[in-house]
């Protein structure tokens, strides 16, 4: 992840969670950002990376291996960050396009046919909320006690659950779950498209985190912590702790902006 993080207290497994409260640059006005991290267990560094502000609110989880995958969601993060805010919601597709095409250099000097990302976020645009999405990091909203999902996985698994050959809850075991059809990078063939989409209401609760919390935790145990705790980065860390505790076996990240 990015440095400065400050460890928190550690997991059952005696890894470190990263609880960061999105220090400088600061979120606008309105807006509060805490997100909590590890990395999965026995990996030397992990392959999720996040941005908190203050234009965009990002989580990567990279694939092609720790190096590679770690490259690939840092790149995907540090070109988002440089990038101008959106003068229109149409032009987030735009900006996602350009991040795809730099992870796609990044992996062509490195060598690494297999590196790439998922991307999944939030911009706000003028008095608009953006939601864009590519892969199988997800995001959730709270309003009024109610947790839904706005994403849905570029997944083999979310296919099959789609088609009514696996259910939901089968899908968080299912030994495919991690092959995904959509993502940043040079793994696929063609430029990635995001998906993208307005919020509305533009207002509320917003958890944005990797498979690693979604792969341990239902959306009951999500919706407990996310409606239960107040402060974005205590919801962030306990999330992280409850999914380690769980089993999780991948980097586990979780990223709670909170909209006035």
């Amino acid at each position: 992840m990015t440095a400065g993080a400050e460890l928190a207290n550690a997991d059952p497994l005696g890894r470190a969670v990263a609880a960061r409260p999105c220090g400088p640059p600061a979120p606008p006005a309105g807006l509060a950002v805490g997100v909590g991290s590890v990395a999965g267990p026995g990996r030397a560094a992990a392959e999720d990376a996040t941005i908190c502000g203050p234009v965009w609110f990002a989580i990567a989880d990279g694939m092609g291996g720790s190096r590679d995958g770690g490259e690939a969601s840092a790149t995907a993060m540090e070109h988002l960050r440089r990038c101008d805010p959106p003068a229109t919601p149409s032009a987030v597709a735009g900006v996602i396009a350009e991040v795809d095409r730099a992870v796609r250099r990044r992996a062509r000097q490195a060598g690494a046919v297999g590196m790439g990302s998922t991307l999944t976020g939030l911009v706000p645009v003028g008095h608009e909320l953006v939601l864009f999405h590519i892969g199988d990091s997800r995001c959730y909203q709270l309003v009024d006690g109610r947790l839904d999902l706005l994403t849905r996985d570029h997944s083999h698994v979310q296919d099959l659950v789609d088609a009514g050959r696996v259910t939901a809850d089968a899908a968080r075991s299912h030994r495919l779950r991690h092959v995904i059809t959509r993502a940043l990078g040079s793994s696929f063939e063609t430029e990635s498209v995001p998906d993208v989409a307005l919020v509305t209401p533009s207002h509320g609760r917003f958890l944005l985190c990797s498979d690693g919390v979604t792969v341990a935790l239902g959306p009951r145990s999500l919706g407990r912590v996310l409606a239960g705790i107040g402060p974005p980065t205590a919801a962030a860390e306990r999330l992280v702790q409850l999914a380690v505790r769980a089993g999780a076996r991948d980097d586990v990240t979780a990223l709670v902006v909170d909209r006035a």
